[in-house]
């Protein structure tokens, strides 16, 4: 048997499919250096982008929420429509722009990645520093690009180009001829909304602030998480925390008489405890962030509970540090000097002044949790800004920002999940080999991470729940056969075929012709060495040449039917089991005179010699080439006009998936298609790109119905 380019698919007809199914993940992508970018453009993966999800839970995920940093001064929110989302620099999501009127996010389309034909390529979205929307509400994004010159070389450069509703360019960074497009409509000073749209919508939600902690009320008075604190002392750790204190900040607190710390060095100046063993402490209300002595203020006495075991102690200062300890009656140090100031203990405890403990938190704290600085409201949604500190901010306090929708919920930057394309037979094969192209060149343009996983034992039961369930996470890739389902009387399929009707179209990834290759010696000597010779000698010899072809309903055998239709001569078929018979029924078994099989299935017997193609069966627009030496189409015989035959590679989606993400798809694949490398692969590979609608992959079909009608009006099978 010859070694073929790739190994054949022997399957019955279910398992030829492919399901490349989606389980949630995430692709790393760190930004990279200007220098990076410059020294190898092309090495870049484009971020991967994310959605927003509503978060219903009592504790949400404060970690997937606080991400962002905002590309707009905050002060002036309430005036805009769009929002720049820029996660923080250790973020794996992509920068984005909010909707804040209709609550979507929006990202490049990955058909915007590229431009001008693919001479520019988007490398990079770099954060969004004023957004200008335009009288058209178009917002602005920026961007480094690659731009691929017609020489072969590379250069980088930025622009700043505006995106319309879907994601497409509507002023593009770069025109096509080089120049910078900002000079048509700069998005560089800001566009406020247009005066109808200028006010956010009314809200039942209302800020309200406890200690001086702000936080959003229902219309029925109820607190939406995080609630602000009831603790007087926990809420004064928060506003100090708010007004993000330097190193070296100081506060007052109170300690016992063994130097344990009892209030944190949080407040401000404290009176000493009264007789009754309780101390008045006070923070600030409102939200205004300029403390002073005039700034309102909320009180509360807190009990303390402690013996007069302090009566010996003394405040002292050490000469050598400058700081402040207690000495005992005999002088010596019971409380060791660390103090900026120290009162004399009362009721078993002292008021002092020392360093804000940067590692102290309030008992029960969560560190993921946010500490909320201000509510602004926009459009209808609410941006939150918080100081956060978790393992995006590195462990440092940074601030962030979150979106609530107008029902409280919180939106939660849920990154797109990894594309598995599942393939349900070993290592090997032409629709294997299409998954793992798809595989490298999908992740930069879809945003998410593609694995290629094989299964070859998926069960008509698999297939059937993978055909109708999954939604947008799944998409079918197949060497399916069209019409789905089949021709009635034609296809035996399993029972699954007619499950195949509820599929929803994606997009062609690719078309391979077949080839008619006869064996060499045998041409040679019949005098057959062109389609027209082999037509002259089958009408002179009717039914003497054997043609083999795979199973009914393959490929072959659609075009041995559009053959022996078209042509009028008589030719026997010889069925073999399988997709394609392979190269040696001819060169060993001699079983057959000729075969129709894909350009692997007969590559290695054409340079040995032993076989000898006639004629491919693509489309004379696009005739096929192997090893420097052209082949002529079938159709080029006049007896055979109009004669075309591919196995078609497409893409297909679960019954209950959307059309939008269907499209996405789609339009990324398309952009895979278009790239020099893949088109040149395929071209080597003897295959046709697609990469066209969900409506021309329909009307394909449609097509090959059609073929399959006219190849069966011949009174042979």
């Amino acid at each position: 048997m010859d070694e073929a380019m790739y190994n054949r698919e022997r399957l019955p007809l279910f398992a030829v499919l492919l399901w490349l199914c989606i389980a949630f993940g995430s692709a790393n992508a760190a930004p990279p250096s200007y220098q990076d970018l410059q020294t190898n453009p092309g090495a870049v993966p484009m971020q991967p982008t994310w959605q927003l999800r509503p978060v219903d839970a009592p504790t949400p995920p404060w970690k997937d929420i606080f991400t962002f940093t905002l590309g707009i001064a905050p002060d002036l929110i309430e005036r805009v429509r769009w929002l720049s989302l820029n996660p923080g620099k250790n973020s794996e999501r992509a920068p984005a722009l909010f909707d804040a009127l209709d609550g979507r996010v929006l990202f490049l389309s990955p058909t915007a990645r590229s431009f001008c034909d693919g001479r520019w390529q988007t490398a990079w979205l770099e954060s969004i520093g004023i957004i200008g929307v335009g009288t058209a509400l178009q917002p602005a994004f920026k961007v480094w690009l690659v731009e691929q010159k017609p020489g072969g070389g590379q250069r980088t450069t930025m622009g700043i180009g505006r995106i319309d509703a879907q994601g497409q360019w509507a002023v593009p960074p770069v025109r096509c001829d080089g120049k910078d497009t900002t000079s048509i409509e700069s998005p560089a000073a800001l566009s406020y909304l247009m005066p109808d749209e200028s006010r956010p919508a009314a809200s039942d939600l209302q800020v309200d602030t406890v200690y001086a902690q702000p936080g959003l009320r229902d219309a029925a008075g109820q607190w939406r998480s995080p609630p602000p604190p009831r603790d007087i002392t926990t809420a004064q750790w928060m506003d100090y925390q708010r007004q993000m204190p330097t190193p070296g900040s100081t506060g007052s607190g109170l300690i016992d008489a063994r130097g344990r710390m009892v209030i944190p060095f949080i407040f401000g100046e404290l009176p000493d405890a009264t007789a009754q063993r309780r101390i008045r402490l006070c923070t600030a209300v409102g939200l205004d962030r300029q403390r002073n002595a005039s700034t309102p203020r909320a009180c509360r006495w807190q009990r303390l509970r402690g013996s007069n075991t302090d009566a010996a102690l003394r405040p002292a200062k050490d000469a050598d540090t400058g700081r402040w300890g207690y000495r005992n009656a005999q002088g010596q140090w019971a409380i060791a000097p660390q103090f900026q100031e120290a009162r004399a203990f009362r009721h078993g405890y002292a008021v002092v002044a020392g360093a804000f403990p940067q590692d102290w938190r309030p008992p029960g704290w969560q560190d993921e949790r946010p500490i909320v600085r201000q509510f602004h409201r926009m459009g209808r949604h609410w941006v939150a800004e918080a100081l956060v500190r978790n393992a995006s901010t590195a462990g440092a306090w940074e601030i962030r920002y979150g979106l609530l929708d107008d029902a409280g919920q919180w939106l939660a930057a849920v990154p797109q999940p990894t594309l598995h394309v599942t393939v349900p037979f070993p290592p090997g094969g032409r629709s294997s080999h299409y998954a793992g192209m798809l595989a490298s060149h999908l992740p930069r343009l879809l945003g998410r991470g593609v694995q290629v996983d094989h299964v070859p034992q998926a069960t008509e039961a698999d297939y059937r729940r993978l055909m109708t369930e999954g939604g947008n996470e799944k998409v079918l890739l197949a060497a399916l056969r069209l019409p789905r389902g089949g021709i009635e009387g034609v296809h035996q399929g399993p029972p699954i075929d007619a499950l195949m009707q509820a599929l929803r179209p994606v997009t062609l990834l690719a078309s391979q012709p077949l080839v008619l290759a006869i064996d060499s010696t045998k041409a040679d000597t019949l005098g057959i060495h062109d389609t027209d010779d082999l037509l002259a000698y089958a009408r002179a010899h009717p039914g003497s040449l054997r043609i083999g072809t795979g199973e009914d309903g393959w490929t072959g055998h659609l075009a041995f039917g559009q053959f022996r239709a078209l042509s009028g001569v008589d030719v026997q078929r010889v069925v073999f089991k399988g997709m394609y018979p392979d190269s040696d029924v001819i060169t060993k078994e001699h079983a057959v005179d000729l075969l129709f099989a894909p350009v692997n299935g007969v590559a290695v017997a054409v340079r040995r010699g032993q076989l000898r193609v006639l004629g491919t069966t693509a489309d004379p627009a696009r005739p096929q080439s192997f090893d420097g030496v052209s082949w002529p189409t079938l159709a080029s015989s006049a007896p055979l006009a109009g004669y075309a035959t591919y196995d078609h590679f497409s893409l297909w989606a679960p019954a209950n998936s959307d059309a939008a993400s269907n499209r996405t798809v789609q339009e990324a694949v398309a952009q895979v298609l278009a790239r020099p490398e893949v088109r040149k692969q395929l071209q080597d590979l003897q295959v046709v790109g697609g990469g066209g609608s969900p409506e021309s992959l329909l009307a394909l079909e449609d097509e090959e119905r059609e073929r399959w009608l006219r190849a069966l009006s011949s009174s042979g099978r």
